[in-house]
């Protein structure tokens, strides 16, 4: 028995993989790694779980210190070259 129905759009097979997450939060971005998402084997739209949305929150929301930090360079795209 699988952990997920099928795909809500497509119907296809969906399939636990654990992979990163970006989430802006109050105007900062934060990075998660290694979250439990469902993916559709054919149209590859995600689905995360309330207890796995529910957590990444709870660490937000509670400042819990990150296991690392990086810096990201940010670029404006201003119009591309002609």
């Amino acid at each position: 028995m699988s952990e997920y129905s099928d795909c809500y759009y497509c119907k296809g097979i969906v399939k636990e993989q654990n992979i990163s997450r970006e989430i802006w939060w109050k105007g900062s971005l934060y990075i998660f790694e290694n979250v439990p998402v469902g993916i559709c084997v054919q149209c590859g739209e995600k689905v995360i779980k309330p207890k796995a949305a529910k957590y990444m929150d709870l660490l937000l929301r509670k400042q819990t210190e990150p296991r690392k930090t990086i810096q990201v360079p940010v670029y404006e795209y201003a119009q591309s070259p002609a």
